[in-house]
């Protein structure tokens, strides 16, 4: 203890000459409201779903019971658990809708792509105790806790064999800083209905979380009529500028297998954690996809 005192000491008086201090990194709700004003962040967030889900119809979903309560449960639960660092991963206000959406979702598989520390992952078994879940990632050095009843497998979720597995009601989330054309036909071409990804940025925010294009496009791009006109998308980098060539037909295809896509609301206001709300899509059953690769439906 006095060695690190001493240390921490010497790099403050090092640090201190150059301007610059050493500060213990904050964790999400270290600063938080209690009493009434909790009451309220808590009834504006299960308000806030509830009225997503009456007017939504992406995916078929089941009637939430006393979703106040659900909320209060897995703020708790938020509060106790090792992800509260808001300097990667996931955060509180995407980690609640994913476990109120397998709630009401109910699937017979859920397929988590982008392990990291394992916040989603805990998430959506804090929500589906009894489901079969499958966390994938390429490397599982990062994972920070092994949720009970899931199933961390290092590698591409795409290199699976899901032989004995129910795809037709499973549910993917990506949030693996790849492709996410590729992931939506990947997920579309195994007959896996129902979709969430993070990180999906339109053309006028996409530059923070390009991994150099390797994360692009994204759904936003799939889903933008303005990109028709365009033939290339362009950033800098670091210093260096960078040129996405854009396929057409690729683009095409991809919005042929969107049977109906929605974007979540955003909570930021209410929780003060501000993050990109994520993408829903469902996809257009396959032997629809063989008859029409280019009409659709009911996308918004």
């Amino acid at each position: 203890m006095k060695l690190r005192r001493l240390t921490k000491r010497t790099l403050d008086a090092g640090l201190g000459m150059v301007g610059l201090q050493l500060v213990k990194p904050g964790l999400d709700f270290d600063c938080r409201p209690t009493g009434h004003a909790l009451d309220r962040m808590l009834t504006a967030l299960a308000d806030t779903f509830d009225c997503w889900q009456a007017e939504a119809s992406v995916w078929p979903l089941q009637s939430a019971t006393d979703t106040v309560a659900q909320v209060r449960v897995f703020y708790d639960a938020y509060l106790a658990s090792p992800f509260r660092d808001p300097s990667g991963g996931s955060r509180f206000n995407n980690l609640l809708w994913l476990y109120l959406l397998a709630q009401v979702t109910q699937p017979s598989l859920v397929i988590d792509s982008g392990t990291y520390r394992g916040a989603s992952a805990w998430a959506l078994s804090t929500a589906l105790p009894r489901c079969p879940i499958l966390s994938f990632d390429i490397d599982l050095a990062a994972l920070a806790y092994r949720a009970p009843g899931v199933t961390f497998v290092q590698r591409d979720w795409a290199d699976f064999d899901f032989t004995g597995h129910d795809l037709s009601r499973a549910l993917a989330y990506f949030d693996d800083h790849v492709d996410q054309g590729r992931r939506l036909s990947e997920a579309a071409s195994r007959g896996i209905p129902w979709m969430v990804f993070d990180d999906d940025f339109p053309v006028t925010s996409f530059a923070l979380i390009t991994h150099d294009g390797f994360a692009l496009p994204k759904i936003e791009f799939v889903l933008d009529e303005k990109l028709s006109d365009a033939s290339e998308l362009s950033w800098v980098s670091r210093g260096h500028e960078i040129r996405w060539p854009i396929d057409q037909a690729r683009l095409a295809h991809l919005r042929s297998l969107v049977a109906a896509t929605d974007r979540l609301p955003n909570t930021s206001l209410i929780t003060g954690i501000h993050q990109t709300p994520y993408r829903l899509v469902r996809a257009r059953p396959r032997r629809a996809q063989l008859f029409d690769n280019t009409r659709v439906e009911e996308c918004s």
